[in-house]
This record gives structure tokens, sequence and C-alpha cells, in this order.
């Protein structure tokens, strides 16, 4: 029988993502993303710190790796960037790790994606740009400085839903971008899986002479990597673009 097969990367997400569509801007034809919502108890509450670590639960996570094992996934990516930073530093390891015992598959979290990215573009000073609050936001500095990088500004909105993330104009995360961005600076990280970048990515790596790390598209590229997939995807930054 002839087969049509595409490379597939199963993404992870907690059930208030409501971006989805954003995803699917960072991958070409021949791969599909096959998408694995899970629950928990804390979904209304708004995020802190507290509140996003429920989603970063080991057995949701497994469970969740183990339902897309069915599809035979080249790799599996959670979606949720806050989720694998606030346990600290090693936090994002332990999930990757239940995550490839249960779904048989090389896995990435978003902020192992963004540490991997940070070393493979060789920057070393990096400028944070995010929607959450400060408490939250603060974490992710920490575990960028325990993981060898330097800080140079943090910049954040202070939202505090998803809904609210997911539902911004790309306008808000380039001006959000453009505030957090410094002369020290080697790059701008732009937490959050909730934001949509596609239209904004190459227009801000042009006019700051840098690459933008944005959560969702260096999380399908990081997951596009570990399934062998190695083709360009134009138009999406200088991650998808040459490495």
């Amino acid at each position: 029988m002839e087969r049509f097969e595409r490379t597939r990367i199963g993404i992870i997400t907690p059930d208030d993502a409501v971006n989805d569509d954003e995803y699917w801007e960072y991958v070409n034809d021949d791969v599909t993303l096959i998408i694995d919502r899970f629950r928990t108890p804390a979904r209304f509450d708004p995020i802190s710190s507290k509140m996003v670590a429920t989603y970063g639960d080991l057995r949701l996570l497994e469970d969740a790796a183990e339902t897309l094992r069915i599809t035979r996934p080249h790799a599996l990516a959670f979606f949720c960037n806050s989720c694998s930073f606030v346990g600290g530093f090693g936090a994002d390891r332990e999930i990757c790790q239940r995550m490839e015992s249960a779904g048989k598959a090389p896995a990435t979290t978003t902020t192992s994606a963004e540490i991997d990215a940070l070393r493979t573009l060789g920057v070393h000073r990096v400028a944070i740009a995010a929607p959450y609050n400060e408490e939250v936001t603060l974490k992710l500095k920490y575990f960028l400085e325990a993981s060898g990088f330097v800080v140079t500004s943090v910049r954040y909105l202070g939202l505090t839903a998803e809904w609210d993330i997911g539902n911004a104009a790309p306008s808000v995360w380039y001006q959000l971008v453009k505030d957090a961005d410094t002369t020290e600076s080697d790059c701008v990280l732009l937490a959050c899986t909730g934001v949509r970048t596609a239209p904004i990515i190459e227009k801000l790596e042009r006019e700051m002479g840098k690459p933008l790390i944005s959560a969702t598209a260096v999380t399908v590229w990081r997951a596009l990597r570990l399934a062998g997939y190695i083709s360009p995807v134009p138009d999406r930054g200088i991650l998808l673009k040459r490495f």
C-alpha cells in the first residue's frame, strides 16, 4: 500500500491555550502537528508561579505523552513556557525525561528549547520580554542566570489570564520586545507560547539587528530538530531559517 507520511510533532499543551493556529505558522507543508490538551484544577486561577506549577504536574504530562504515543510522533514538545521554568534549574529536564519515557520519542519543553537556542546562536546577554506579572517573570530571569546567561533587562505586561495573552495582537508583542531591547543585549527572549509573533519576527530581527527568541517559534524549532527535520522555514526568523 502506498504511504503518505509527514514529520509528526506531538504537542502537549494546557487546556487554556487559544492560539493553536500560531503553531502551524512555523512548519512547512511536509510537517503535521498533533495536539493533545490536558486539564488541571487551577486552570481558572490567575497566572502565578503556584498556578502554573500545577500545569507542570509530571503525572499529567506523562499521561498526555502516552496518549500521543499511538500516533508515533518523531518528537514531542510541551508548549508551556512558565510551567517548565518555575520549578527552577533542571526542572525542564525532568519533564523531558518523563515525556520521552511515556511517549517513546525525544522531547523538549519551551524552556529547554530556549536554552538550546541561546547556545546554538552563541549569545550570552539576554533581554527578557514577558506577558506575566513580575513574580513569574523573575523566575525566568533566575533560570537563565542559573543556566549561565546574563540578563540585561526585564520587561513584563502583568497579564494574568491566558485568554488575554492568546488574544493580544502581534503589535502588543512588537512593542514589548522593542521596550525590552537594550544595546547591551545579544538577543531578546519573548516568553510564553501564548504570544502571536509569526508576522513580526523578521521585522523585529531586522530592526534590532539581533535574534528574537519567540517562545512558540523556538519550541517548534527544537522539536523539528529533535525529529531530524532540517529543512529551513522561511520568513520566521533566523533560527528556523539557518539553524
